[in-house]
């Protein structure tokens, strides 16, 4: 998670602080790296997410070697914010 106020990760203990109300988080799948989205996974209140196969044939005709993907941490200030973007 990334920190929205006072905090910025490098004291040491691999936390930051929240600085939310609460912690929610958005996922949303993609064709290919930096591509359309072809899912996105919502009302996460944890960093994990679960894309089945079921998910990715229904998504992509079959399960996928890889999938591409960007995480959003939600924000009642800045909404979804900045992705984080992993290829898995």
């Amino acid at each position: 998670r990334r920190p929205r106020i006072g905090g910025d990760g490098r004291d040491g203990t691999g936390t930051v602080p929240l600085g939310e109300a609460s912690e929610s988080y958005e996922v949303d799948v993609l064709d290919a790296p930096g591509g359309a989205v072809v899912r996105t996974i919502a009302g996460l209140v944890s960093p994990t997410a679960v894309y089945t196969a079921a998910d990715q044939t229904a998504d992509f005709g079959a399960p996928q070697a890889l999938v591409h993907v960007a995480v959003y941490q939600l924000s009642a200030a800045a909404g979804r914010g900045f992705p984080a973007t992993a290829s898995l």
